[in-house]
């Protein structure tokens, strides 16, 4: 599930930087932040567009159109049409926190799942059904790892499985996001729905030029999904799950200032990109907060 950019409380709201125009002013319906589902769109409004500055009539039904072409498969839209600041960080952040937040649920589930039957294991409790050694083998391959499902045993040791079904800190995905994607214009977020710059290096095998492409996915989900499997089974980010892991034992949050300087292996920048992603944080980390709240309290992150 996704969903599309601005509601009413971002118009009424008084958030910096944007129109604060009083909620009478329009049919409460036509604004509320409504989830994309196939074969079931909201599309935003030309005369929300014209309203929030964005240019001409036809630019707004122009935009519509290409939404209505996108929505099926989660694509991600264009939000070059969005002036640069406050309107394009609250579309940014509208459409990705939802998606963020579903991934990490999902993985929050699964290592529910795990511990349980650890737990389980632990009690003398084995004698794995088959359904459960099925799901079994398809964690170990999420995560990377060779394990060797049986009723009896799983093959590989409970806590390296657990150091790669674990989630991640939303502000730190989110300023990647923004910093490996221009807050979603690239080239390879708009025609790959890749907003964290993960490349490929067989010739043909995304977009760009032959051995330096960026991958493609098939929605913003599948690219999301991609982005949190390399950070939690590639050998470049062991540094990440071993902190993580000590944190969750100690009891303690796992933040984005813990996990920044994990990165190294993300970029050749070295403690500059740690810089830049200290300063996304810093300058957009209310703002973050403020949409997932408005977010929360519509319903959309369910």
């Amino acid at each position: 599930m996704t969903y599309l950019p601005f509601s009413a409380g971002w118009l009424t709201g008084g958030v910096r930087g944007l129109p604060r125009l009083s909620a009478w002013a329009w049919p409460r319906r036509s604004w509320r932040l409504s989830p994309v589902r196939p074969g079931s769109v909201r599309l935003v409004s030309a005369t929300l567009l014209l309203v929030m500055g964005l240019g001409s009539m036809a630019q707004a039904a122009r935009l519509d159109d290409e939404l209505l072409a996108r929505d099926k498969t989660h694509q991600m839209p264009d939000l070059r049409p969005y002036p640069a600041g406050n309107q394009r960080k609250v579309a940014f952040f509208e459409l990705m926190i939802p998606l963020v937040v579903a991934e990490n649920q999902r993985i929050a589930e699964q290592r529910d799942w795990l511990l349980a039957m650890r737990k389980r294991a632990g009690d003398g409790g084995r004698d794995y059904s088959e359904r459960e050694q099925e799901r079994l083998n398809g964690l170990c391959d999420q995560a990377n790892l060779p394990c060797d499902v049986t009723r009896e045993d799983i093959g590989v040791s409970w806590t390296r499985l657990l150091l790669r079904i674990d989630t991640l800190p939303l502000d730190m995905v989110l300023v990647q996001a923004i910093e490996e994607s221009g807050w979603g214009t690239s080239g390879h977020a708009r025609e790959g729905n890749n907003l964290f710059g993960m490349r490929c290096f067989s010739r043909g095998c995304g977009i760009g030029p032959p051995g330096r492409e960026y991958r493609r996915f098939e929605s913003l989900e599948a690219g999301i999904a991609a982005y949190f499997d390399n950070l939690n089974s590639q050998r470049s980010y062991a540094e990440l799950r071993e902190l993580r892991g000590r944190l969750r034992n100690a009891g303690q949050p796992v933040r984005a200032e813990d996990l920044i300087p994990t990165l190294s292996a993300y970029s050749t920048r070295g403690n500059a990109y740690f810089t830049t992603l200290y300063d996304l944080l810093r300058w957009n980390r209310g703002l973050m907060r403020t949409v997932r709240e408005r977010l929360a309290a519509n319903g959309a992150l369910s």
